[in-house]
């Protein structure tokens, strides 16, 4: 059967089809849509299939490897950063291995799209020792999504499936099973203490010389299926180009673009390879060039005097692939001497306006963040701040750092000591405190460290596709009593689209922490503008216009609130796009020092 498929789907079905009944994970683009996609399948086709979030990736992952060691067939899946997260497990996992397959999905973002990090998953999987495969396309994915499940547990160790953004998100026509006969396993652990219960030395002593066996085994099994026959097809050109992963594509099109002859061998489990097979096959080769993101993780296990790539510097070492970069790389070793056809074409006679990320028309956070920085003074505060939605805030000047989640608490910590004549004021979102934010605040009150929290609770994972969080799932969890079981009297407000009542609240926050020996945390109740659940309970439909007369273009507005339906005219007035406008009625009141913005009381009018 013929479908046309975004990769993450085509994924999904990959599992459902390879009799997944287990998949856990934490949701970071590019992979959210993976587990989304899993859930929408199970009740379409009402299968017995556990598919659900967990709090963070270490958790997703150890659900699943609970449920491989029970003999299910699982899945964690996540982002690249997300595996940092998890790896404290998957460490250990790699050593005592699983009775059933599991897969661990790693959606790479090469091009930092959305991450903070370009890290290569594959160089992982060879740090950890467990297989690695790397698809080029969303039909790769969907069939190294099975491949990888039956892999699993023919070797009884997870095997990672890492497909990069331009997989994940791209669409293909998907040649897949016509018929979903799912067969979920039966679940029935057996106690075996050497194995999973193995400790140090003896125990895991033992299982590190049986996975430095089973590598040695999987590598005999990659060349005799995989790569051999790759290499039986070559036709014996002199130029010999190692693909993994989507430069297999772009490599393909600009040969065919160039009209340039060269043998290609798409690599689809890059680790562990059979190094002295391929470098045998080399020495019939002038030169071997090869194409992999973001890292060299092939081309370093594969070295030899006729192999280039990233380590001899003949194509670019950061960023994604594209097919500029592909012909620069044949330049770079002498198989192509024309002039770049990829070139940026002259500019034309006009500029187009570059539009920043910004948070969204309507959303609290930009009433929160600019209530924050009004009572905080910029030259008398830090603002460390954490991975989510929220971080758009940094077009308000209301972010200082980012690093990774859960470490704006952390780091809040950190500034109170190192600069303690500021006020640190650290932001973080209710999904990202979920996920990593509670111990470094049980750090903080331990070592009495004194800062201000604030967490943003809009009762969803906003950035990666609005999935639930903890406390919205079940009532019973609250992050207000989560901060007060720490010793903390947490401090709690209501969003309000009256700007003059979030500066209150934290004028009262800030007189609150004058007299605090450790940290002090706020809990202000928001909602997401794109929850079609929640929103519209707290949109009061007041709508905004601009008096002409009253705006003086102070900039206070697009620089300080950057709400983006404002923006200058011709006439170098601010207007308000009625387009854009949420209702929010958040600009009314405090944010033009003029008052030039006024309720419109004809906008609903004009759309009869």
């Amino acid at each position: 059967m013929k479908q046309t498929l975004m990769g993450n789907d085509a994924i999904a079905w990959g599992l459902i089809h390879a009799n997944v009944d287990m998949v856990s994970g934490y949701p970071g683009t590019p992979s959210s849509e993976i587990l989304s996609e899993v859930q929408k399948i199970k009740y379409k086709l009402n299968l017995d299939i556990y598919a659900e979030w967990g709090t963070n990736e270490k958790v997703g992952f150890e659900v699943a490897y609970a449920g491989a060691i029970a003999g299910k067939r699982t899945c964690a899946t996540m982002k690249q950063v997300g595996l940092n997260v998890a790896s404290d497990a998957l460490m250990s996992a790699a050593y005592i291995g699983n009775l059933g397959g599991m897969l661990l999905i790693a959606a790479d973002d090469p091009g930092f799209h959305s991450s903070q990090t370009e890290q290569d998953s594959r160089v992982f999987a060879k740090f950890a020792r467990i297989p690695v495969l790397d698809p080029a396309t969303p039909q790769d994915a969907y069939d190294l999504t099975r491949y990888g499940v039956e892999l699993s547990e023919k070797f009884q160790i997870p095997v990672m499936l890492r497909p990069v953004m331009r997989v994940c998100h791209a669409r293909e026509i998907i040649e897949m099973d016509e018929e979903t006969n799912f067969r979920p396993n039966k679940g029935e652990f057996q106690r075996n203490v050497p194995r999973w219960g193995a400790v140090p030395r003896d125990g895991r002593f033992a299982q590190g010389i049986e996975q430095l066996n089973r590598i040695e085994v999987i590598k005999e099994y990659n060349w005799e299926h995989l790569l051999k026959p790759e290499f039986d097809e070559c036709e014996g050109k002199n130029t010999l180009i190692i693909t993994s992963g989507t430069g297999h594509g772009f490599v393909k099109e600009t040969l065919s673009d160039l009209g340039l002859d060269a043998d290609v061998v798409k690599v689809l489990m890059p680790y562990p390879l059979p190094v002295e097979q391929m470098q045998e096959r080399f020495k019939s080769y002038d030169k071997v060039l090869v194409v992999e993101e973001p890292y060299p993780c092939v081309e370093e296990q594969i070295a030899a005097p006729n192999v280039y790539g990233k380590n001899t510097n003949s194509i670019h070492q950061i960023d994604e692939m594209s097919k500029e970069e592909i012909l620069k790389a044949f330049q770079n070793i002498g198989l192509y001497e024309g002039e770049n056809i990829y070139a940026t074409p002259p500019s034309l006679d006009f500029d187009i306006e570059a539009r920043p990320p910004a948070l969204c028309p309507g959303c609290p956070h930009r009433d929160v963040y600019y209530a924050i920085t009004k009572v905080f003074k910029k030259k008398k505060a830090i603002y460390p701040s954490d991975i989510g939605c929220y971080t758009l805030a940094l077009a308000q000047g209301a972010i200082d750092t980012i690093l990774c989640m859960g470490a704006s608490v952390s780091m809040a910590s950190g500034f109170s000591i190192s600069d303690p004549d500021k006020t640190t004021v650290a932001t973080i979102g209710d999904g990202t405190f979920f996920h990593s934010g509670i111990p470094p605040l049980l750090n903080a009150v331990y070592q009495n460290h004194k800062f201000i929290l604030v967490i943003l609770d809009n009762s969803t994972i906003a950035m990666t596709g609005r999935q639930t969080t903890p406390s919205r799932s079940n009532k019973n969890i609250d992050i207000k009593k989560i901060v007060e079981g720490m010793g903390i009297d947490c401090m709690e407000h209501q969003y309000s689209y009256e700007m003059q009542d979030n500066i209150d609240f934290f004028r009262e926050v800030k007189e609150v922490h004058k007299s605090a020996t450790g940290p002090t945390v706020v809990v202000v109740r928001e909602f997401c503008i794109l929850d079609r659940e929640r929103a519209p309970e707290f949109i009061p439909n007041i709508f905004a216009k601009v008096d002409p007369d009253l705006c003086v273009a102070c900039d206070q507005c697009t620089t300080v609130y950057k709400c983006p339906p404002m923006a200058y005219n011709d006439d170098g007035v601010i207007e308000i796009d009625p387009f854009l406008c949420a209702g929010c009625g958040g600009c009314l009141d405090v944010v033009c020092p003029t008052d030039a913005f006024v309720q419109d009381f004809d906008y609903l009018k004009r759309g009869n």
